[in-house]
């Protein structure tokens, strides 16, 4: 028997090639593969990117960023430990030229800038780059290509910044230290740092970096000399970590988070296809026991066949990953310039190694059952014992492995994956209630729609998983559109109801005042105004920031920069506190802190911890004494990090102020005025906002298409499969149907009847968990209230019916042609 192992291997594998359901599962298993596989390699290309960025764009070996000019101490310290030392200075200001005005980032250099790499400058925006002899001479502004189209101006003409005028004598095409600049858009302009401090700018406000070179001796040194005393710095050096890592890493496990959900999909098509799987293992285990072999060689015969498979898919998934690799590769090449296809056979087998791991796991129900085959079962036509215990479990044994290895927002991923989780008790109780009471309230009459409910109460475990399967697909197909359509509708009409239509990030007292002295002049309404100052969280619990939180999230991203620190005594009307609680009005303890539910999730602080924050040079300690969330109905100014008012005693540091305004659309263009006065004034209008939102949204739209597209495929496995599933069942009983004489057409309405009624509840179960997944996820990510759009959720509703009404009769018109013969055959 075992010289015979492979060629009924073979055999068996030949026969599995030409059913359908077989083919269902090898897609299935594709479709997943192609995709984990195509992330790994993209994942793998970006890093390569990110380490060859890393090397041409840093400017020098080491450069230390902060807000505000260091001691001379440290400045002397610094010195010593490198080979040659220069520092450059930014301001986001506003530049004027005639009527127009655009935000920028100033940047201030020296004779010696830049230390490593090459400026490259043009006369004219068409004309070809070259080197310059020199930085920005005084008198001179060099700015980039997007600004001068921006504002309009050409080579030789004159640009205002507060009371000075430069004159633009370079358009920049090449810095040769934007690395810290990330995926910052910023328009940029670039003059002598003689000019720069002619502005008058407050140095707290100021960026500077510090660029040094350095042997590895010397590096070594300066990264412990800013982490024992320059806590409040950030330090990038050319051994160290990109600044986008963190970024594409939280970009990498949101789409490996999303396969969450098309793994969960799959799992449904695989569970449905392993019940035809198991009955067809364990009869050939029995046959083979029959003969004389044994259960365990009946295994090798399986284990062999499941391999062949895979030596199937593995070509063809080598194949559509490639090349889905090379057109994401393509696509990300808009973003990240230098991003270039590589293929790596390597990386694939590996990645396809591991997926087959997946794949396994899936299949080990179905190898399990070979355990319950026996000759009895096959003499007597036993019924085969179902393991959809087992199945259920490895299922979820899978995505709990995928989800913890992807996920960085513990609070986000509980929402996704408890919308699902609602969406499918949802579908499981209504399915449940709405056939049995239709087979209550209809069984005292005739016709054909009290038939077929009776039919499926008959059938509820099967039609109940059927429907699920359907209304979750349903369900992540809304959720991938439905939100992405209505986040810019909500987001617009919810900060326009309660921000106004300019919001002023920043601004001190001075400024403020003028804003409030034009405001009053162009009868402005003041929507809301929160004072701040900035603040570096340093340490936690006497931990570095980098020690403590070691698993990248938008909240660790986030404070490592400096963040918004807003004092009040009384809670805010948009948050409510969620543990802890509040301070009094007339607190004596000052060092103590309100923290955003959602970082204290992300970062897994406690109520009790301690946070070091250096403020204006000096480090501060609060201990977590609540933690508070937001509401909508009040505005969407809220802040991560809030304290006492009596703690501004204690804090000698500049403060600032965030505001919005209601402003009418003629008024918005005198603006200028403002920006005249005080170009470090940050000011944004909604409409500002909404075109960069819908920029960042467009690009999202690419991705969630698709992400759709996936979606719907597997959709349609699932239908399939689970009509496959209980095809024989649906043969059956048209042939009993038409053994009492009635015509094969009957058969077809009690079918599309059927796919009506399992297409509703799918859809009425897959809008409930959308609409909840848009209140939960709305309220918390993006601070609004979700508002579907109605309408357009009937239109949904109608499309999903007919859509699985056409697919479900489609796949069932082999049911459909069963014969009288085939049930006396049976």
């Amino acid at each position: 028997m075992r010289k015979l192992t492979f060629p009924l291997a073979w055999s068996l594998f030949l026969d599995d090639i030409a059913s359908s359901h077989y083919r269902l599962l090898q897609m299935t298993q594709a479709i997943m593969m192609v995709f984990i596989i195509t992330l790994t390699l993209a994942s793998e290309s970006v890093q390569n990117h990110l380490s060859l960025n890393m090397a041409n764009l840093l400017g020098a070996d080491a450069v230390i960023s902060t807000f505000g000019a260091l001691p001379d101490s440290h400045i002397e310290q610094l010195k010593a430990q490198s080979n040659a030392f220069i520092f450059t200075q930014s301001i986001k200001t506003t530049l004027t030229y005639k009527e127009r005005w655009q935000s920028v980032t100033l940047k201030a250099v020296g004779n010696s800038y830049p230390l490593k790499g090459q400026l490259q400058v043009s006369d004219a925006l068409d004309q070809a780059p070259y080197p310059p002899l020199s930085p920005p001479t005084p008198g001179t502004l060099w700015i980039d290509s997007r600004l001068a189209s921006s504002l309009g101006v050409d080579v030789g003409e004159r640009l205002s910044i507060s009371r000075l005028s430069l004159v633009v004598s370079h358009i920049v095409q090449h810095e040769p230290d934007r690395l810290l600049e990330g995926h910052n858009v910023d328009m940029r302009a670039l003059l002598h740092k003689d000019d720069f401090n002619k502005l008058g700018f407050s140095d707290d406000n100021i960026e500077y970096r510090y660029q040094m070179n350095a042997n590895d001796a010397q590096l070594k040194r300066i990264v412990a000399y800013q982490n024992s005393t320059l806590l409040s710095t950030q330090l990038r050096h050319r051994n160290g970590e990109h600044p986008l890592a963190l970024f594409w890493q939280r970009t990498e496990n949101f789409i490996g988070l999303a396969s969450v959900l098309l793994l969960f999909m799959a799992s449904i098509a695989i569970f449905q296809i392993s019940r035809l799987q198991i009955k067809k293992e364990q009869f050939f285990a029995a046959v083979c026991m029959s003969v004389g072999a044994s259960r365990t060689q009946g295994f090798y015969i399986s284990l062999v066949k499941w391999v062949l498979h895979l030596l199937l898919l593995f070509p063809v998934v080598l194949i559509v990953a490639t090349l889905s690799h090379w057109a994401l590769v393509s696509w990300l090449s808009d973003s990240l310039a230098s991003l270039h296809w590589k293929p790596n056979i390597a990386t694939t087998v590996f990645s396809f190694i591991g997926c087959a791991l997946l794949v396994a796991l899936f299949q080990l129900p179905v190898w399990l059952s070979l355990k319950h085959a026996s000759v009895r079962q096959l003499v007597f036509n036993l019924p085969t014992k179902k393991r959809s215990f087992l199945s259920v479990l490895c299922t979820l044994v899978a995505i709990t492995f995928v989800t913890f290895s992807y996920s960085d927002n513990g609070l986000l991923t509980t929402m996704v994956l408890g919308s699902m989780a609602s969406c499918i008790f949802l579908i499981a109780i209504v399915s449940w209630l709405s056939l049995a009471l239709g087979e209550t309230i209809t069984k005292r009459y005739s016709g054909l729609i009290p038939f077929t409910t009776f039919m499926m109460r008959k059938r509820l475990v099967s039609k109940s998983t059927q429907i699920m399967g359907v209304g979750l697909c349903a369900f992540l197909l809304l959720f991938t559109l439905m939100l992405l359509r209505d986040l810019g509708n909500t987001m617009h009409s919810y900060n326009r109801q309660f921000d106004g239509n300019l919001v002023i990030s920043q601004a001190n007292e001075k400024q403020m005042d003028s804003v409030m002295q034009w405001a009053n002049e162009h009868d402005a309404q003041l929507r809301q105004r929160k004072p701040f100052v900035y603040a570096t969280l340093t340490r936690i619990n006497q931990q570095r920031l980098d020690d403590f939180a070691t698993r990248p999230s938008e909240s660790l991203a986030t404070f490592k920069q400096a963040i918004r620190l807003h004092w009040t005594d009384n809670l805010p009307a948009n948050n409510k506190v969620i543990s802890g609680q509040w301070w009094s009005d007339d607190a004596q303890q000052w060092q103590q802190v309100s923290v955003e539910q959602e970082v204290l999730t992300d970062l897994g602080l406690n109520i009790g911890d301690v946070l070091t924050f250096a403020i204006a040079g000096r480090a501060v300690e609060f201990t977590i004494a609540a933690s508070h969330a937001y509401i909508p109905g009040a505005g969407s100014m809220t802040f991560w990090v809030q304290m006492p008012a009596s703690a501004m005693s204690h804090i000698v540091a500049p403060y600032y102020v965030m505001a919005s305004l209601e402003v009418s659309e003629a008024n918005l263009a005198s603006l200028g005025i403002l920006y005249k006065q005080h170009p470090s004034l940050r000011m944004i209008s909604i409409r500002e906002m909404t075109q960069r939102f819908d920029d960042t949204l467009a690009l999202v739209t690419q991705i969630i298409s698709g992400f759709a597209l996936i979606i719907v495929c597997l959709a349609c496995i699932v239908i399939v499969s689970s009509v496959l599933t209980y095809e024989q069942r649906e043969r059956k009983k048209n042939s009993v149907i038409m053994s009492f004489g009635l015509p094969r057409r009957l058969c077809l309405t009690l079918n599309l009847i059927e796919w009506v009624i399992t297409g509703s509840i799918a859809a009425f179960g897959a809008m409930f968990g959308t609409w909840l997944a848009g209140v939960l996820i709305y309220q918390s990510q993006f601070s609004m209230t979700y508002q579907p759009d109605f309408g357009w959720l009937a239109t949904a509703l109608c499309i999903i019916v007919l859509t699985v009404v056409l697919i479900g009769y489609l796949a069932s018109k082999r049911s459909l042609s069963s014969t009288i013969r085939e049930l006396l055959t049976d």
